[in-house]
């Protein structure tokens, strides 16, 4: 059965062969597409692994939701604290809102929050830490070390910075071709970019670079020979069927 198996294989990726000429020189292909349709589809992205980049936090940050401040009001223990900021850009102290925190540096929210507490108390002097950076990211998908999600905490980062957090491209990334993906504000629509991420990473051309904004999502798809290879290795797996067959050949361009 085994050998049957192995046989079928071989002949589909012998008939899959034949069009790898014509593959090879497109700017993409229909496998790239459909993959790039669900990757830039807001609510398919997901990815399996959360990181921060290593460098220290930009100093010009706006903190965001799910950012974690430790705030500090001078003799008035009751008002400090740790605070999780909600997604109205509220932090909520001794059980009440405080006003919008979104798109401020750490400078901001403390001259905001004194503000606020001057109502509440007299002479406030507030400090404001950033205790975890969650609101700045960027993902990392297809044929790299380490897919996922990296957290940026607002520095600036380019593309091969993005791919070097990531593991570096696969063996069988389709590296001529990577994809940035940016979603609008509202998330509604897409744009996207097309890179040799060859020329960049291989060949120094870092003129060719892009810089990546918070949210991008970079899509390194596989090459006709990683399709052949998942088909291959579907086909000959222990729990081989007709419908993970059918599900091989659906991603082959």
């Amino acid at each position: 059965m085994k050998n049957k198996i192995f046989l079928l294989s071989l002949l589909l990726a012998a008939a899959l062969c034949s069009s790898c000429a014509t593959l090879c020189g497109r700017n993409g292909s229909a496998g790239d597409k459909a993959a790039l349709a669900a990757v830039a589809a807001p609510a398919a992205v997901a990815a399996p692994a959360v990181a921060c980049a290593t460098e220290a936090p930009a100093a010009d940050y706006l903190i965001g939701p799910d950012d974690v401040l430790h705030v500090t009001v001078e003799q008035h223990p009751e008002w400090s604290g740790e605070f999780i900021v909600h997604p109205d850009g509220t932090i909520l102290m001794q059980s009440l809102s405080s006003p919008t925190l979104n798109g401020l540096s750490r400078l901001g929210c403390e001259i905001a929050l004194t503000t606020y507490l001057n109502t509440l108390i007299r002479n406030p002097r507030v400090s404001v830490d950033i205790v975890r950076y969650a609101s700045q990211y960027i993902y990392v998908l297809g044929e790299v070390g380490r897919p996922g999600k990296y957290i940026t905490a607002g520095k600036d980062l380019t593309l091969r910075d993005a791919i070097v957090l990531a593991g570096l491209p696969g063996h069988y990334a389709a590296i001529h071709r990577v994809y940035v993906i940016t979603p609008s504000p509202n998330r509604a629509t897409v744009s996207q970019k097309v890179i040799d991420l060859d020329r960049v990473l291989n060949r120094g051309e870092l003129t060719r670079d892009v810089h990546l904004n918070a949210g991008d999502i970079v899509y390194v798809p596989k090459t006709f020979w990683g399709h052949i290879a998942s088909l291959i290795s579907d086909l000959t797996s222990p729990v081989n069927s007709i419908p993970v067959a059918r599900s091989a050949l659906a991603g082959v361009p």
